[in-house]
């Protein structure tokens, strides 16, 4: 299992109890609807290109209203895109690697890394996990999930719980919580 997080992610003498990485299933709810609705919206794209192009333009007029109606079309989509991501970029991003993100409990902490960055992008030390919460689970182990931290912690929600949601093998993740120094 250590072969799977970055070198410098894991301190020497630390033991390695649990890692997951969710895949599609780690891309927040309601994210598959976004996603349909983008496929949509690239196969009206594909249309409005097919329908510019077709059939191929012969003369220079036709070439010029080709080209000038595809840059209109490339334009118009990439500000459609900028209204929609500009107030929430942070939010996009995070969708955007939620697939990549490996989650790792050690003995001494739990990590959250992608495979293309050196450091973690979050880490809670053990001195502020109180343990962990079993949410529901399916019948093949993957379920939801909660961290519970000390009072106070500014990583935590209201109720003091880092929630995280479509976990493989749900029960080991809360059993290597429980297991932390």
């Amino acid at each position: 299992m250590r072969d799977l997080i970055p070198v410098t992610a894991i301190e020497p003498g630390e033991t390695v109890r649990y890692v997951a990485r969710p895949g599609l299933r780690g891309l927040p709810a309601g994210s598959g609807v976004a996603l349909a609705f983008a496929g949509a919206q690239l196969l009206l794209f594909a249309f409005f290109l097919w329908a510019i192009w077709w059939p191929m333009p012969t003369r220079t007029g036709g070439w010029v209203f080709s080209i000038s109606l595809t840059i209109g079309l490339i334009v118009l989509a990439a500000g459609m895109i900028w209204v929609m991501v500009r107030g929430n970029l942070p939010l996009a991003i995070g969708v955007a690697r939620a697939p990549f993100i490996r989650l790792t409990v050690t003995d001494r902490r739990v990590i959250w890394s992608l495979p293309w960055h050196r450091e973690p992008l979050m880490e809670i030390g053990c001195e502020r996990i109180r343990g962990g919460v079993l949410g529901a689970v399916d019948g093949r182990g993957w379920g939801n999930a909660a961290i519970l931290l000390v009072p106070g912690d500014y990583a935590g929600d209201a109720d003091g719980f880092v929630h995280v949601d479509r976990l493989p093998d749900a029960a080991g993740f809360v059993e290597a919580l429980r297991r932390l120094r």
